[in-house]
């Protein structure tokens, strides 16, 4: 066995971890995955002698392998690293807990919500508690404990100067079923800046209530391209047969940003119809890029779930 694929002691991986003279091998990554007490320890000790730019670069990466391989778990790593003394480490440790559906994280996530002095630490905060807000809404865990996650959305987003946390809080309230979000959400999308009307869009996407299909359609070749992007990832949440011919329009003109693109692929693998499958499978054959590719072998996959659903619901319906 060579010593490129032996297990290489935790204790090493933190000494090279903290060597700024050597890049860090992205081999070692995994060994932040489902780390033992004895790991943590080590971790603990050599952690202040990191840079705050490799942390921030180990919790990128790390979220990076965790998307591309699910029996990656670094939530040991990631609620460590929540008490960090950088703004930037912190905030990047709540993002790394995206998968994790414990509730205990909860109480964290209130308290960093309502106590962090960082702005885009209590916002990261803010988006995080958005997946209690769903797990209770599909009962998987009790609204005892999810209904104060949104009593406190609903008071931080009344806060002023309403920024980036009240932001982030709309989103997570886009999947409550409280009467007042939809409210909520017109009235962001009355203000004039553009990143109210993105939140507001994403919101729209998670509530899964068609009642914003028109609105949804009509910001789909809006001019400010985040707003766009959010409006096209709704229409494939909301699965708005409608925007199929509109999306469509949109490869056709071609020269787009890289991330609407993939958002456009994905929206139409969730939405489906005719024409579809052929169209991504055409854009696959011209693709050259690997990760263009990859992107729409995952569409085409989504798509089957889509076209088996489909089937479903006629068999159903018949």
């Amino acid at each position: 066995m060579t010593n490129e694929n032996q297990e290489t002691p935790f204790e090493q991986v933190m000494v090279e971890l903290a060597d700024e003279t050597q890049p860090f091998s992205l081999r070692h990554l995994r060994a932040f995955s489902d780390m033992d007490s004895a790991s943590l320890r080590i971790l603990e000790q050599y952690w202040t002698n990191i840079s705050d730019n490799r942390k921030i670069t180990l919790l990128e990466d790390l979220e990076e392998l965790m998307e591309a391989d699910t029996l990656v778990c670094c939530d040991g790593l990631a609620e460590f690293a929540m008490h960090d003394t950088h703004p930037g480490v912190r905030a990047q440790a709540i993002q790394l807990l995206w998968e994790c559906e414990h509730p205990h994280l909860i109480n964290s996530f209130m308290a960093i919500l309502e106590e962090d002095p960082a702005e885009e630490v209590r916002a990261a905060a803010a988006a995080a508690l958005g997946k209690f807000v769903l797990l209770g809404e599909l009962e998987e865990i009790s609204r005892e404990k999810t209904d104060p996650v949104v009593a406190k959305l609903l008071d931080v987003i009344q806060r002023q100067p309403a920024g980036q946390i009240q932001r982030k809080a709309l989103e997570s309230l886009g999947y409550s079923s409280d009467a007042s979000v939809p409210q909520l959400i017109k009235q962001a999308m009355q203000q004039e800046d553009t990143r109210w009307i993105a939140s507001a869009l994403f919101a729209m996407g998670r509530s899964l209530d068609n009642r914003w299909d028109a609105t949804v359609l009509e910001h789909i070749k809006h001019n400010d391209l985040e707003v766009q992007i959010e409006a096209v990832r709704a229409a494939g949440d909301l699965e708005i047969a409608a925007a199929v011919d509109v999306l469509v329009e949109l490869l056709e003109e071609g020269d787009l940003d890289i991330e609407l693109l993939y958002q456009i692929y994905w929206a139409l693998s969730k939405i489906g119809g005719k024409g579809v499958r052929e169209l991504l499978e055409r854009e696959l054959q011209e693709a050259i890029d690997e990760d263009q590719m990859d992107v729409l072998d995952m569409a085409l996959e989504n798509l089957e779930f889509t076209e088996d659903s489909e089937d479903f619901d006629l068999f159903d319906i018949e």
